[in-house]
């Protein structure tokens, strides 16, 4: 019997969808055990008295380990982006480059009239026409320069090395402005299900989400079947699988339960698992074909030269998982243990950020009205600013989130209250410093 093209391409997703479901069911918890359940036990675990619960923890922490290699190359990779901008950023302030910046800014703002839904999106085509054409250059120039000119396929050695650290240095640009505006805009574009862009243009839809996601480290489908349908709906409560609530936040080795769990999150295991546990198999096989297609290309590319694959997009991806596990760890870091639900008193809120991309510093905005315009996150927060004072809100001023996840690792409250807002003005220091000690405590 001869099949056509489709029908083999039905088999094919069938046949790829059934292995899904084969391998989530041999992977399958008991019901008891959720994302919940886990946090729940390694949190108990880590306050453990007995030595059994010491060393269920301790080999937890031991295992939860390897998400740490990356952070030295991390280090130079982000170090070196922050010298970049420091070598460069004089010039943004000469006139020149004042003139050439509002000649782009108009000229984008031309584009996106013609081609965007929202016009108030144009500032979005840099990442779209920059970062779309500059990361795919550097990757496949990458990889022609190490075979041809390093020798990759005869071995790999410090030259390797230093070239694979100079295209993650590129690849992140300068105050590593590339890898959060790709980040932000695959965040965008899960909110977007409907598209940003008009009529035929529509192909540029998701673009962050499906083509550089796979060289900055993100996983295809993450964000509309993790973000959108899990964390937006359970919004850090218990069914949330990247929830905080569970562990005592004042801990800084208490991240690591959070970083494991976040991991599971990036990868796409616990996503669709909860989609699997739920009956939700459109959702579900969304999540697998976004990890077959991530981790299959991860593979294939370490398959033709496995350093290459190895520094260029491991590397990558398990950098990803702890930089956003330590930006996502930050918003919901301070819950009230008697609320978790109340979205005013389980996000947070940065004023005159230092690192505020499209806004996403109005965090409590962002989940309490996810589809309103990024534009309007401000305007929201200055209409329901009774709201934040009635729940006395956790709201900063003058800093930026991964100052932020320092200063909890370090239990730096004196440095936290000189950045605390007191909306209400009835606050002293030690009130401050009060409220912020509890609200990073467990739910019990």
């Amino acid at each position: 019997m001869n099949l056509s093209s489709r029908d083999i391409n039905q088999k094919t997703n069938h046949s790829i969808s059934d292995a899904c479901i084969y391998f989530c069911r041999l992977v399958d918890f008991e019901s008891k055990l959720s994302m919940a359940y886990l946090s729940q036990t390694l949190n108990e675990a880590a306050e453990g008295k007995t030595f059994a619960l010491k060393l269920k923890y301790g080999l937890f922490l031991m295992a939860t380990g390897v998400l740490l290699l990356p952070i030295p190359w991390l280090i130079v990779v982000i170090a070196s982006t922050m010298l970049w901008v420091g070598m460069i950023g004089w010039s943004y302030k000469t006139a020149p480059a004042q003139w050439l910046s509002r000649k782009t800014d108009n000229a984008l703002l031309w584009l996106a009239q013609k081609i965007m839904k929202d016009e108030r999106d144009s500032p979005y085509l840099y990442s779209y026409i920059g970062v779309g054409i500059l990361a795919p250059i550097l990757f496949f120039g990458s990889y022609y320069i190490q075979v041809t000119y390093l020798g990759a396929n005869e071995g790999w050695g410090w030259k390797n090395w230093l070239a694979a650290l100079a295209y993650n240095v590129m690849n992140y640009g300068p105050y590593f402005a590339f890898f959060s505006k790709v980040a932000t805009m695959i965040h965008k574009e899960g909110h977007t299900p409907k598209g940003m862009f008009k009529g035929a243009f529509g192909i540029f839809d998701n673009f962050h989400g499906h083509v550089l996601s796979l060289l900055y480290g993100h996983v295809p489908q993450a964000y509309p079947m993790g973000h959108m349908r899990i964390h937006h709906k359970d919004d850090n409560a218990a069914d949330d699988v990247t929830s905080t609530i569970f562990y005592d936040r004042s801990h800084a080795a208490r991240f690591l339960i959070y970083l494991f769990e976040f991991a599971l999150f990036w990868s796409g295991l616990s996503v669709a698992h909860y989609h699997y546990k739920r009956g939700k198999m459109k959702e579900f096989r969304k999540m697998a074909y976004g990890m077959l297609a991530f981790y299959g290309f991860m593979a294939l590319v370490m398959y033709i030269n496995f350093w290459f694959g190895f520094a260029y997009l491991l590397i990558p991806h398990m950098s990803c998982i702890f930089l956003l596990a330590a930006i996502n760890y930050t918003w919901h870091a301070w819950t009230d243990a008697s609320e978790p639900k109340n979205i005013y008193k389980n996000s947070i809120t940065i004023l005159e950020g230092q690192y505020n991309v499209y806004n996403e510093d109005y965090h409590v905005e962002h989940h309490k009205r996810p589809q309103t315009h990024w534009r309007d996150y401000p305007v929201n927060y200055a209409k329901h600013i009774e709201e934040y004072k009635k729940n006395r809100s956790v709201i900063f001023k003058d800093t930026q989130a991964f100052e932020l996840f320092f200063l909890i690792l370090f239990n730096d409250f004196e440095k936290m209250a000189d950045n605390f807002v007191d909306l209400n003005g009835d606050m002293s220091r030690e009130d401050i410093i009060a409220l912020l000690k509890k609200r990073l405590a467990p739910v019990r």
